[in-house]
């Protein structure tokens, strides 16, 4: 199933997953916005994760790093990595970073189109029978 709530993260708007799964089909050559929708929540969800599995090993070398600072004489000091977990891992954050905004606007564009094809009733029109 797709990451529906991110659309309502970033877009604040709600899309019930099984209406998105339906209308994307399959085995269809021709490009949907629901098809669309779908690869950009899938993208975003996997870009996040990667942020997501990234940011421990980056917090715990920046915590060394501050423990070494603060240390006063006799103070035990965990040793800091000497390739610079943070320098190393800091370009590729920084790109997943930006990865995520440009999957972030795109899904608020898709999304537009989404709402348009498939608006939501208003609650406060009662229902025919």
């Amino acid at each position: 199933m797709p990451e529906t709530h991110l659309a309502l993260k970033y877009c604040g708007v709600r899309i019930d997953a099984r209406t998105l799964t339906d209308a994307a089909g399959t085995g269809t050559d021709r490009p949907t916005v629901a098809a669309e929708l779908r690869a950009v929540l899938y993208a975003l969800t996997t870009t996040e994760a990667l942020i997501a599995a990234l940011l421990p090993t980056i917090d715990q070398g920046l915590r060394d790093v501050e423990q070494v600072l603060v240390a006063v004489a006799d103070d035990p000091v965990p040793p800091i990595d000497t390739t610079g977990v943070v320098q190393a891992r800091g370009p590729r954050l920084d790109a997943l970073l930006g990865r995520r905004a440009a999957q972030i606007e795109h899904l608020r564009s898709v999304t537009r189109l989404w709402t348009a094809q498939h608006p939501e009733p208003d609650p406060t029109v009662p229902a025919h029978d």
